[in-house]
């Protein structure tokens, strides 16, 4: 429920960012000076929704009850990995976002063929790294280190890709003028 919720504080820290850095293109001098001012917003942005989206976990929580240990981390590190995602697809880089996106959903595949695998006659070694996890953390662990891993490559590929001039236009989009007469 807090995720459907999340829309919304997700669309603000996305305008956010994107105000701010058309306002560093503009005001900028060089692209070093751009970068400088551009890549602090990325962080910014990120925890501004990630504080959001836990305020509006605990009120889930509070409003439907607990749903374990680590659910809620859960919960978190998959809304920040499709803000993440959101937000470097709409400033031109949807390949990173969908790599971002397949390697979460990798990495917990792994884990399931893992535990699988494990259960073949002398394979048991192979399950042992997931099986502590989930027995330390609870089943929602593996889709938190999953996702959290994911979104902190995106973050990474993020602080690069858009504290570049490219990655945002001059003014917020508007109606298509290509059918002038």
């Amino acid at each position: 429920m807090a995720l459907a919720f999340a829309f919304a504080p997700a669309a603000g820290c996305a305008h956010w960012f994107a105000v701010r850095a058309r306002r560093a293109v503009a005001e900028s001098r060089g692209l070093e000076e751009l970068a400088a001012r551009v890549r602090p917003l990325l962080p910014a942005a990120t925890l501004l929704f990630l504080a959001a989206l836990v305020g509006l976990l605990l009120g889930a929580d509070a409003a439907f009850g607990d749903d374990g240990r680590t659910a809620p981390a859960a919960a978190a590190a998959l809304g920040v990995l499709l803000f993440l995602a959101r937000l470097l697809t709409v400033h031109g880089f949807p390949e990173a976002a969908a790599t971002g996106l397949a390697s979460a959903a990798a990495l917990e595949y792994l884990a399931l063929t893992l535990v699988l695998i494990a259960r073949l006659p002398g394979l048991h070694p192979l399950g042992a790294p997931v099986e502590a996890l989930t027995g330390a953390a609870g089943p929602a662990a593996v889709p938190a280190v999953a996702c959290t891993a994911a979104a902190l490559g995106l973050l990474g590929y993020g602080l690069r890709a858009l504290s570049g001039a490219c990655a945002h236009s001059p003014a917020p989009f508007g109606p298509a003028e290509g059918h002038r007469p």
